[in-house]
């Protein structure tokens, strides 16, 4: 057996092991089996409800009445966490059913409520082994294509025109992706503005969107997010180029050896346990140095975002400064400038492009990251006027208040209006990189 039909067996074993986790995952859970099983008794006996929601809430008594039931049967000590348990899990499966289109729909033609209560609850856990069912088949696709090619035998001119052509395909459905996700957030964030117009949105103050009728203006979520991505970028772009300029030119090899793989570590730590410590370290210590009323403010966020920031700075940063000719470097000290001179009047200049790409890209990281902001920012929704006040960015109120949204209601496409603001403020950051890093752009020493 050689190495191509090892890999290829490989591959379709990863296939069949995912498609039996699967199987397994679309096993519906005991809180789904007691619901379910109650939706079909109360079939069984004739009843009829109006809606979805009625007959959801008689299915919502009986599974709490049988969880109670069973628990009763369990040591108390057991019996108390069992029951906490199914009921999370009976919240999240109720919130699950109120969210699906077909809930707040109309009936369909020749079925009752109890049929369309019983249909989701049966895809909730039949749903979860898509995923599973998605990557076993694109692995088992991909493994007999890769045999119909060894089996053809054809010139190794077609298999490379073959292999193109799937590296287009590939690169063309990302962009597609892409398409779709952006045509998503527009049709689900435009019919806001039924409600309420463009300039009311963006520069009105109040955000109260479960008012009667609701305030739906943004201004302090884009004040809470510029904000905070101008501070942070205030304190992360001198840590993080001055840092790239001294691991490239000034630092011996032994201590880039040290504090390289460092810093490229700190970039993969996850954005939750950086927020973490914002909210258990920083938060108490910034209340009790400046004496302010909370630790979770603008300027806490800021520092964590910088924290962030700064290795993506600097690892970007430094590949610029090392792809700077050294026919640059040799022929200003050889004019007689000093190291210090060099740095700056011919390496950072020769490098701008990148650092400028380094720099939005971190300020990208900045205004689009989530978890950092819903926990140490404060979550109060007013334009800050001092450092230390609590804000509330734009990715934490997508964060913090899409899932409790009722679906297709003004506060659920005002949601994914903030969705389109944030877009555009990243596609501008972008459209901004790209044009530094042309402007800018070195190919040779001749253009320095």
């Amino acid at each position: 057996m050689n190495r191509f039909h090892l890999l290829i067996g490989l591959t379709l074993a990863l296939a069949a092991a995912l498609f039996f986790l699967g199987k397994n995952a679309s096993r519906p859970n005991e809180v789904e089996r007691i619901a379910q099983d109650k939706a079909v008794s109360l079939a069984r006996a004739g009843e009829e409800y109006p809606g979805v929601a009625r007959a959801l809430r008689e299915v919502q008594r009986g599974a709490e009445f049988e969880l109670n039931q069973r628990a009763k049967s369990l040591p108390e000590a057991q019996a108390e966490e069992w029951l906490r348990e199914n009921g999370e899990e009976l919240e999240r499966l109720l919130k699950y059913v109120r969210q699906d289109r077909a809930s707040s729909g109309a009936l369909p033609q020749g079925k009752t409520a109890l049929d369309v209560l019983s249909r989701i609850l049966q895809h909730r856990s039949a749903a979860r082994a898509n995923g599973y069912d998605l990557a076993a088949g694109l692995l088992a696709a991909l493994a007999l294509a890769g045999l119909a090619l060894k089996a053809l035998k054809l010139r190794r001119q077609t298999k490379e025109r073959l292999i193109q052509s799937s590296f287009l395909a590939t690169a063309s459905t990302s962009i597609l992706i892409l398409l779709l996700i952006m045509l998503f957030l527009f049709a689900e964030g435009l019919p806001v503005f039924k409600v309420v117009s463009l300039p009311e949105f963006l520069f009105g103050h109040l955000w109260y969107p479960t008012e009667d009728p609701p305030l739906l203006g943004i201004l302090p979520l884009i004040a809470g997010s510029i904000a905070v991505t101008a501070l942070s970028s205030f304190i992360a772009i001198p840590l993080g180029v001055m840092t790239a300029i001294y691991l490239a030119e000034i630092a011996t090899p032994r201590v880039r050896e040290i504090f390289k793989p460092i810093i490229e570590l700190l970039a993969s730590l996850p954005s939750v346990v950086i927020g973490f410590f914002g909210m258990v370290v920083v938060a108490p210590f910034l209340q009790e140095t400046f004496h302010v009323a909370t630790g979770l403010n603008l300027f806490n966020a800021s520092l964590m975002l910088a924290f962030m920031s700064v290795p993506t700075i600097t690892s970007v940063s430094e590949d610029a400064i090392y792809a700077v000719p050294d026919e640059l470097k040799e022929a200003s000290l050889a004019l007689g400038a000093t190291h210090l001179e060099t740095l700056g009047r011919v390496i950072v200049p020769a490098s701008l492009s990148g650092i400028s790409t380094a720099v939005i890209l971190g300020m990208s990281r900045s205004i689009g990251e989530t978890m950092v902001v819903l926990m140490v920012a404060g979550g109060a929704g007013l334009i800050p006027s001092s450092i230390f006040d609590p804000v509330r960015p734009m990715p934490a109120s997508i964060a913090a208040e899409m899932g409790e949204a009722p679906f297709q209601s003004e506060h659920y496409y005002a949601l994914f209006a903030i969705g389109i603001v944030l877009f555009v403020f990243t596609l501008m950051f972008n459209i901004v990189a790209d044009h530094i890093a042309h402007r800018y752009k070195q190919t040779g020493a001749a253009t320095l």
